[in-house]
């Protein structure tokens, strides 16, 4: 079973769905259609049900559920090419951008007020993902730690196992 139905576009989840319509049709088990398009019983069940009621076109996208966004295509290119010129260039003491950050930005940029979960909705739909920033001291030197790496831990490690 794949666990990555959420990265898949509505095309690729319909020809999925028209692939085991097809699969159906030729008289293989929910089982077997489950199994080779890796998904899960449930699926199969739900597809075969509507594939048995209304035939192929039971199974082809309704498109996109939800109302119609707020945001233009244009709107999405703004907000993209903002958040890619970093908070500070919106006033912002640092460069990491928060939802509240991002909303705030978003109402400057396209007059449109969004609440945090929207928000995030519209960063994921983006391509967009949640990220945490590296913290490191700004003494912390790379090449003093990969030779400690190289020779000091090995060294240590070995005295170690001996006792």
């Amino acid at each position: 079973m794949t666990n990555n139905i959420l990265s898949l576009s509505r095309q690729e989840k319909e020809k999925r769905r028209l692939k085991a319509g097809k699969l159906f049709g030729k008289g293989i088990t929910q089982a077997k259609v489950a199994q080779q398009l890796k998904v899960s019983h449930t699926a199969a069940l739900l597809w075969y049900q509507m594939w048995e009621k209304e035939g192929i076109e039971g199974l082809k996208s309704k498109g996109k559920s939800g109302p119609e966004s707020q945001l233009t295509e244009e709107d999405r290119k703004a907000v993209r090419k903002a958040i890619f010129k970093g908070a500070s260039k919106f006033g912002y003491d640092s460069d990491l951008w928060t939802l509240d950050r991002v909303a705030a930005v978003m109402k400057k940029v396209t007059k449109v007020k969004f609440k945090r979960t929207h928000t995030w909705e519209t960063l994921l739909s983006m391509g967009f993902t949640c990220q945490k920033p590296q913290l490191r001291p700004k003494e912390q030197n790379q090449k003093q730690i990969k030779q400690w790496k190289l020779k000091t831990f090995p060294r240590l490690k070995k005295m170690g196992a001996k006792e």
